[in-house]
């Protein structure tokens, strides 16, 4: 992989978990989502997706698991979602 290519992915990768957690998803301003808030968005998600997303199982969605669900696949990108 060239350094250009390399460069370009790392930047992505930063810019999805910079903005993992928008303000259209974390509608109550507290820097994490409910299954509630993950619903209002992502019709698809489910208690039993939330639980799998909520790797900590602290019944929130943070930025981190937020960002690691969209780079699996699970979540669309919250930037181009909304």
């Amino acid at each position: 992989m060239s350094r250009v290519a390399l460069g370009a992915l790392l930047a992505a990768l930063a810019a999805v978990s910079a903005n993992a957690m928008s303000a259209g998803i974390d509608t109550d301003g507290d820097g994490k989502a409910s299954l509630e808030e993950l619903q209002a968005v992502y019709s698809g998600v489910t208690s039993e997706l939330f639980a799998e997303i909520d790797a900590d199982a602290d019944g929130f969605v943070d930025d981190e698991e937020m960002a690691d669900a969209v780079a699996a696949g699970v979540l669309e990108d919250p930037v181009t979602e909304l």
